[in-house]
Order: C-alpha cells, then structure tokens, then sequence
C-alpha cells in the first residue's frame, strides 16, 4: 500500500493545460534571445492577475567551464570539427575502441541562430498556457510573493556520430532546466529535462527547413512541460485543509502519533507543523542508528510490524514520535550518500496529522522501485493508506515559524590565498591546515568524506571572493555540486564576514572570526541544492 495523493483529476487537467502546445509550437521558429528575457502575457487592459505574481523568464544556462557557450541556437559539430580537435584529427579521437563523444559533443561547432533551443523560446510559450490554466482552474493557488520559472537553455546540438566522414548520422543532443525562483532569487525547484536518442543524417535533419529538428523540437517540449504539469501542485499548491479543533477545550487539539521504520543506508526526516520544508517547528531524522533506542508510545500493532518481527537475520529498527494534532506533517525520505543508491524523484508528502490519531511510515524498495508508505493506524491494528499531497517546494510562511539556533554539527573552511583551513565548529576541535593546491586534493576529499559521513554537518566555506579560484577551492565546488543532500553548504565572501566584528576594515579575516560568524548563521539558509 502506497500513500495515496488527493484527488486532483490529474489526467483531464495535464490534457488541458497541454492543449495549447500545438497552436505554440508554431512560433518556435522565432530567434533565440541570447540574455533572460520575461515571457509575459500579451498586453492587455486587464493583464492576468498571475503574472504579476509568477514572472517566465528563458535564457542561457550558467557559465561552466567548457569549450562553447550553452546552447541557446543549434549548433552542428561535423567531422571537420572534430579533426580540428588534435593536430592528429580524427585517427586520435577514434585511437580506442570507443571514440571520445564527450570532447566531441563539447565542440564550438557551427551556430544557425535561426534554430532557437526549445528552452528559449517554445517551451516558454507554453508554459505561459499552462500557468495560466493552472491559475484558472485553482485560483486559490496563487502565491502571495513573487516567484519565478526559469528556462535555462543547455545543450541543443546535431553531433556526428561514428568514426567514418562518409554521410555520418548526427544525434540530437538536448538538455535544458526549468528553475522554480523564490523572491530572494534562492532555489526552491529544479527541473531536468534530457533528451539524446534522435538520429539521422545531417541532410535529413536540415530538409524543409529543418522540419525534422523543429518535429523533435515540439516532442521534447512535450515531454518536458509533462513534468512541468506534474510538478505544478507542489510549486504553486493549494491551501491545505486545516483541522477543525473548535471541539476541543481552548482549542488544544490532543497529539497524534506516529512510528517511522528505519533501515540501514536509508533516512526518513519527519517535520513537524510544516507549511514547507522551510517552515517547520522540529525536524527529526530517522536512521538506522539511532531508531529504537528511545521508550515507544504503545501505537498498536500492525501487519506491517509484525511482519519485519518475523524477519530472520535482520535487526527490528523504529521510533514512535509524539506530534501536534490538526497541523501539518511532512514526511521525505531517501538514501545516505554514504551508499551511493538513489531513488528517480522525490519521496515526499504532506498531510494534517489527525488529533489523537496513529500514523506509520515506511520507506520500501521492491523490484527496483522506492516507495514511502503512509498509513493510518486504527485502534484494532488495522491499517489504512493515508491521502497525503506533494511537498510544496516553496510557502508564504504563515505557520509556524522555523526553529533558528546554532548549527553543531558544522565544519568551516576558509580559503586565503594559497592556504585552506578547517575546523569543526564544536569547542576545542583541532584545526587543519591546507596547502591550496592539486597534491592537496586527496586530503581536502577525506575531510569532505568523514563530514558527509556524519548527518546533519554542513559546510560554512569562506572565500576572498566571488570569483576567486584555486585547485582545492574548484575541486570543493564540484564536489558540492555532486552531493549537494549530503553536504549542504553556505558559500561566504570575505569582505561579507569582517564587518561584523571589530576587525579593521580590509583586514584579512582569521578563522576564529569566521567560525564566529558560521556559527551565528540560521540553518535555513544552509540550503541543499
């Protein structure tokens, strides 16, 4: 039994807001912006209430470092290209038995500015429908701080395939992102949209004006604005029902329960009042280690629990949590970074936590497929799945307000020139000292290996700069970007961090400062992205 969503007649409302990519996609042949331009509705006396709220922005992605600048135009890598690559050409790309597609697909090639990526100019279009159908068909829906949806425009490139400079086939290479912005600019969604499979010869891609490109074009719109349309609930979500508890003295509603199964290399966070994930009164996380070694609360016992009893060579892991009746719950789960497993999605829900009722929740895999279970517990043993909806990614923050202290569990890094220092932020931790260069590496990846070992440490990284660079300070980068759940981290400026304390103006900023400072910082905004 999976926990069930609230019915939201999720097919006909995809099918309606979809409706309008055909008569859009017409106008994907119009030329690309080359900087974020706002995809607003068509000016009227009376413009839609929503787009004042939710601005639709398309541009290029960020910079990287790599060959060309993203794709916001088609660009066509030939084989002349790559025998440009190496004084050797293409013997050397292909010297292997497999040729070296990564640095191939990674070449300038050749720009046809009037092949615009998808992402800059049809997907935009139609999210502009779909937004607005959404709002219609939920007008309670609406935000009350602005927010943004960003097309980011990645690859979109016809790259030769094969070894041979004989009519080669070329694939399409596509990848974009769709970025749910809060008002402060942070991060609150992010959307992948990838597509590689489409192969033909460059004469066939190009015939009718590029009619078989724009075709796949519209396709991958299609099935990327589909995950658009299933995420759409949780950016923008409705008002959650709140429980009526005008029954109950002074309206002090009775607690409800709630027993959270662990299981090695996995972690179920439980939070608790939760508008969002940002707005919360406690969070709790739920691992192997640390389940079961705390009294229960006497929820009855359920198949489920007696079933993994009966479980040969395994040890019975759980916790039975107190928690406030009539206020929302949010539930996620996922594995520890530590065991390299991950699952397709997010696990998430939310839901109004009963007064006086039982819960239980179960993080499953079976046949290769991750489930969170959430079932309510009836006082016969029995077992019901719970309705719950997905997490909304961002709130107007109207519940309860978040718990802000001190983070414990926290290393601080400062980087000044040629040097990495480190320290833990609990008392009297020894420091560690790096030298800022590439034989460092191994070491500065040990640290960042016992730190993601241990849940719950983030990262407070001092830097002279936006843009200062160095080999530890790249390499801490890229690892971030990779195990962003199991290092979250705040990246600081130096002159950010001395004037607030009594260090003169422009003086270097020493460790003790700068732990003084990470220390001081709420842990909301040590964000996992």
């Amino acid at each position: 039994m999976a926990q069930r969503r609230f019915p939201t007649r999720t097919s006909l409302l995809t099918a309606a807001l979809l409706a309008p990519l055909a008569a859009t996609s017409a106008a994907q042949s119009a030329p690309p912006h080359t900087t974020p331009v706002a995809a607003t509705a068509t000016t009227t006396d009376h413009p839609a209430p929503w787009t004042d709220r939710v601005q639709i922005q398309s541009g290029p992605a960020g910079a990287l470092k790599r060959m060309h600048a993203p794709d916001v135009a088609l660009r066509i890598v030939t084989p002349d290209d790559s025998e440009a690559l190496t004084p050797k050409g293409l013997a050397l790309l292909f010297s292997g038995n497999e040729p070296d597609y990564f640095q191939r697909n990674n070449l300038p090639g050749s720009i046809i500015e009037g092949q615009a990526s998808p992402a800059i100019t049809l997907m935009p279009n139609v999210a502009k429908a779909l937004v607005g159908g959404y709002f219609r068909y939920a007008p309670d829906a609406l935000p009350a701080q602005t927010s943004t949806l960003r097309f980011s425009a990645d690859t979109w490139a016809l790259v030769h395939q094969g070894n041979t400079r004989k009519d080669p086939l070329y694939r399409l290479n596509h990848s974009s992102t769709i970025q749910q912005r809060r008002a402060d600019g942070s991060l609150a969604e992010i959307i992948s949209c990838n597509d590689s499979d489409d192969r033909a010869t460059l004469g066939a891609w190009q015939a009718d004006d590029y009619a078989r490109l724009k075709g796949a074009a519209q396709m991958i719109t299609m099935k990327c604005i589909e995950k658009l349309v299933k995420r759409i609930p949780a950016m923008y979500p409705r008002p959650l029902a709140a429980e009526d508890v005008s029954a109950y003295a002074d309206g002090a509603a009775p607690p409800a329960r709630v027993r959270v199964y662990a299981a090695l290399g996995r972690t179920t966070t439980l939070y608790t009042d939760a508008a969002c994930r940002e707005d919360y009164r406690d969070r709790i996380d739920v691992k192997y280690n640390n389940a079961g070694d705390k009294g229960l609360l006497g929820i009855p016992s359920t198949e489920a629990l007696r079933s993994k009893e009966n479980q040969r060579f395994s040890t019975l892991s759980y916790q039975e949590y107190e928690v406030p009746g009539g206020k929302p719950l949010i539930f996620e789960a996922r594995f520890d970074a530590s065991s390299r497993v991950y699952c397709d999605g997010k696990l998430s829900g939310q839901f109004v936590a009963g007064p006086g009722q039982d819960y239980e929740v179960e993080f499953e895999v079976a046949d290769k497929i991750c489930r969170l279970h959430i079932r309510q517990v009836h006082a016969d043993g029995s077992m019901t799945p719970q309705q719950s909806r997905a997490t909304p990614t961002i709130c107007e923050g109207t519940r309860a307000p978040v718990r802000i202290e001190p983070r414990q569990e926290m290393q601080v890094l400062l980087f000044t020139p040629g040097k990495l220092q480190i320290q833990d932020a609990t008392q009297n931790s020894a420091q560690q000292q790096l030298s800022d260069d590439a034989s460092a590496n191994a070491a500065l990846q040990q640290v960042l290996q016992q730190a993601s070992s241990t849940p719950g440490t983030r990262l407070c990284i001092v830097t002279p700069g936006s843009t200062y660079s160095s080999p530890l300070r790249d390499a801490l980068w890229n690892r971030v970007l990779e195990s962003p759940q199991a290092l979250p981290s705040l990246w600081l400026e130096a002159a950010a961090v001395t004037p607030s304390h009594s260090a003169a103006a422009g003086a270097q900023v020493d460790l003790a400062t700068a732990m003084t400072h990470c220390k001081a910082i709420p842990i909301k905004e040590f964000a996992a992205y």
